[in-house]
Order: C-alpha cells, then structure tokens, then sequence
C-alpha cells in the first residue's frame, strides 16, 4: 500500500494564509460590486442624475440618502468615485471588475492548490472554471432578463469563493482513501 499524501498539510500551513486571504477578498470585493450596483441602481431609478456633475450628484446623493439592506449589507452612502461615472460607464466598470476578480480568485485557487501540494490537479480548476464559464454565458445569452442573470450570477459566486479548490482538493483525496481502504 503506498502511502497517501496529505489532504492539507499540518507541516506547511501556508495554505491557511491563501484561504484567509480568499475569504477576506472574497468578503471586500462582494462588498464592492454592491455599492456598485446600489448606485447603478439609484441613477437608473433617478434618470435626472445623470445630467448633473460629480458635486451636484454627491450634495443629491448626502440630501438624499439611498439606504437599502442587501442580506446583511445596510448601505447607508456610497463611494465618491461613483459621482463621476455615467450609466455606461458604471456598466463597463462592472463587467471589468467582475473580470479582474474572477482572474484574482483563479490566481488563488492555484495558489491555494500549490500550498496544499495538488498542484497537479490544476487542469480540473481549468475545467471547473471552463464549465462554469460556459453555463455563465449560456444563460446569460440565452435566458433573457433576470432569470438569466441570476443563473450567471450564482456561478460567478461560487467561482468567486474558495470552493473550487476545496472541492478540488478534496473530493479526490477523499476517494483516494477509500479506495486506499477497499
């Protein structure tokens, strides 16, 4: 019988220190696209904003606040840098930010793979985030509106978590040792 690696090294606990980072990320840039989609939100709802300057819009915005409780969110004001962007703008903002988190948590994943010492199961990262990917722009493109969106934007998250290198590494591991058993 030969010997099995560890799931997650107890010796080398430099992967606890990637999945810290992937949660506190993780928390941070969820936190920001929300600000980000309340004040995209405000103007599509306030179409007169758009007209106005950054300081016009920031003195409406602190005249008018626009609380609102996304889950455990209360967002009570909102970012300055928001006050300077048009709607397309704002969107294009998203789609980018959106992009470069999801390229940020791929990194970690493989970060995440490396210190754990499966790096070489990372070809099942490339498929898990391939098929995700895939499922993403089908509905996207294919079910129009919200449902379409909300199908997406479930596997953006689950993307944007530590879940699929957790699952990566463990799910075969744990087979491994099953069958280590049998």
């Amino acid at each position: 019988m030969s010997a099995l690696r560890p799931i997650l090294p107890r010796k080398r606990p430099l992967w606890l220190l990637i999945l810290s980072l992937m949660l506190v990320f993780g928390f941070y840039q969820e936190k920001a696209k929300i600000q980000l989609n309340h004040y995209t939100q405000v103007l599509q709802e306030n179409p007169h904003l758009n007209a106005m300057s950054p300081e016009m819009r920031s003195d409406w915005w602190h005249d008018n606040p626009q609380p609102q409780r996304i889950h455990y969110y209360i967002i009570q004001g909102t970012w300055s840098v928001f006050h300077g962007l048009n709607l397309r703008q704002l969107y294009g903002l998203k789609w980018g930010v959106s992009v470069v988190i999801l390229l940020t948590f791929f990194v970690l994943d493989g970060l995440f793979l490396k210190t754990t010492g499966h790096i070489d199961r990372w070809p099942w990262l490339v498929v898990i985030y391939g098929l995700a990917g895939s499922i993403m722009a089908v509905f996207i493109a294919l079910v129009p509106g919200k449902s379409g969106y909300g199908v997406a934007h479930e596997f953006m998250s689950f993307l944007q978590s530590p879940l699929p290198s957790l699952f990566i590494v463990l799910v075969p591991s744990l087979i491994e040792r099953m069958r280590s058993k049998n």
